[in-house]
């Protein structure tokens, strides 16, 4: 419980209404402070502002009523306290109204006699029932009494933000309770993609030729391996196409036939003692020059066949065909129908797209946690939620950058949905196999100032703090905090920013509100 004095503009405010206000006396005498008490339970958050307790003197209960569900303010039902003498006898039951606006109702009624008790707060409603057992309370004997326990009351800490109930049921709002769970280590380091090895290559031209095409592929198209995405026709006046070798081949095989044939009848004549040896050395000589010849033909016929397989070509007729080598996307197009290239002159860039390689600048003190990952997250700025990936093969040449002092850690990983550009940066959320129990927030809740993570804790119905943690671990939507709050606790997931403005404006929105 926490105690404050009303400021005179809620009492302007309850007149108009037609409420008392919690603190204001039924008959002539002192005005007391306001008490407030905050529960929560798994239905409902109750806050409830009232006077201390003097037997036999009405009171008005101001209560405030959530729900958890939603964090709508609740408009149905009607509550009622209940006082149990802690020593023992029947309770004392206040009836309460229904709500005189959404959220806020009204308990009005004669304190019960003197003494100690257990007290609670029963709501019933339509579609939900809940209690709020709100521990124990002293009824008072007179008003010195009861302003002299309301003094020894702890006082609200001068760094309490108010924020209060109306506009946290308009503008939206929501708390989380922090639990204490077990989270996956965690490292965050910053992280760009790169193509796979062997994941881009280069289409280029095999010979000085002209570009041909049926219809010329554009850039970012998505082409297969084997696909044609080109023709270079050779240059004829080179004397290098296709139909010139081939003449070749087949020239200086019929000049071979002929060398053979004249060598055979040679060889005869010799036998019969009609020509001189010399005829027939001079027939051999000539056909071992045109199967010389014939060889080389061939070689040059293989060499041009050879040449446009190499860099993507297979041979067409008397063209060159350019072919994907691989399958993915077309990151660059410098082709145009019609014009002419010389020999190695890049034609087309294709890059992988399915599978990338994420490469992580990680910290020399980090990598051996690294090393083993066991699940890879990439944070991309403007991007919401993280893109989940599963690493195939983490690998690194085990040599620091000079420059950045980290440690280039390379994965392979599945693209999904092609969601990863090439040359895309961001933060990667490196998870080890480790876990570690700790409180743990929504990741909603932590809040930046300054490179410092903080949150805001409800420590009240209408009251936060601001409270700088230390980030243990982050796991998916949960953070693990090392320090700054402890279970049980409340954090503010929903409308911290207007709890910020709250703070900002130096709590007068706070002045008070209509019961």
């Amino acid at each position: 419980m926490s105690t404050k004095l009303l400021a005179a503009a809620l009492v302007a405010a309850l007149g108009v209404t037609g409420c008392a206000r919690p603190g204001a006396p039924s008959d002539a005498g002192a005005e007391l402070p306001t008490v407030a008490v905050t529960g929560w339970t798994e239905k409902t958050e109750l806050f409830m502002e009232y006077p201390p307790l003097v037997a036999g003197r009405t009171a008005v209960y101001a209560v405030h009523l959530t729900r958890l569900s939603d964090f709508s303010a609740m408009t149905t039902g009607r509550p009622h306290l209940e006082f149990t003498p802690e020593s023992g006898g029947a309770p004392v039951v206040l009836q309460g109204n229904p709500p005189s606006r959404p959220g806020v109702f009204r308990v009005e009624g004669a304190a019960p006699p003197a003494g100690r008790y257990r007290w609670a707060l029963i709501v019933e409603a339509p579609d939900l029932s809940d209690r709020h057992d709100l521990g124990a309370v002293t009824v008072f004997a007179d008003e010195p009494a009861a302003l002299a326990g309301a003094e020894q009351q702890p006082q609200e800490g001068a760094a309490a933000i108010s924020y209060l109930k109306e506009p946290q049921w308009t503008n939206g709002f929501a708390t989380a309770l922090v639990q204490e769970t077990d989270v996956r280590t965690s490292i965050r380091a910053p992280a760009t993609v790169h193509p796979l090895p062997g994941g881009e290559a280069v289409v280029s031209a095999p010979a000085a030729g002209r570009l041909a095409a049926a219809a010329l592929p554009s850039l970012g198209d998505r082409v297969r391996v084997g696909q044609t995405l080109a023709w270079i026709e050779p240059r004829l006046s080179a004397g290098a196409d296709r139909a010139t070798l081939a003449a070749d081949v087949a020239e200086a095989q019929a000049a071979l036939e002929a060398a053979r044939v004249e060598q055979a009848r040679a060889e005869r004549l010799l036998a019969e003692r009609a020509v001189p040896a010399r005829r027939v050395e001079d027939a051999r000589r000539a056909t071992a020059i045109a199967d010389t010849r014939l060889r080389a033909a061939e070689a040059r016929l293989a060499q041009w066949e050879e040449t446009l397989r190499t860099g993507g070509g297979t041979a067409s007729g008397n063209r060159f065909a350019l072919v994907a080598p691989i399958t993915g996307r077309l990151a660059a197009v410098s082709a145009t129908l019609g014009a002419a290239y010389e020999e190695g002159t890049p034609l087309f860039r294709i890059v992988r797209t399915d599978r990338v390689e994420l490469e992580v600048q990680v910290q020399a003190a980090d990598a051996a946690t690294a090393r083993q990952v066991a699940g890879v997250e990439l944070e991309i700025p403007g991007v919401v939620e993280p893109v989940v990936l599963e690493p195939r093969h983490v690998y690194d040449a085990g040599v620091v950058d000079a420059t950045t002092r980290a440690l280039p850690l390379q994965m392979d990983v599945i693209n999904p949905g092609e969601r990863l550009l090439i040359g895309q940066g961001g933060t990667a959320v490196l998870y080890g196999r480790e876990r570690r129990r700790v409180p743990a927030v929504p990741k909603e809740a932590v809040l930046m100032e300054a490179g410092r993570p903080y949150v805001f804790v409800q420590i009240g119905g209408e009251q936060f703090v601001r409270r700088f943690i230390e980030i243990a671990s982050r796991d998916g939507e949960l953070v693990g905090v090392a320090s700054g709050v402890t279970p049980g606790e409340r954090v503010v997931t929903r409308g911290a920013y207007d709890v910020q403005l709250a703070a900002a404006a130096g709590g007068l929105p706070a002045e008070g509100h209509v019961h």
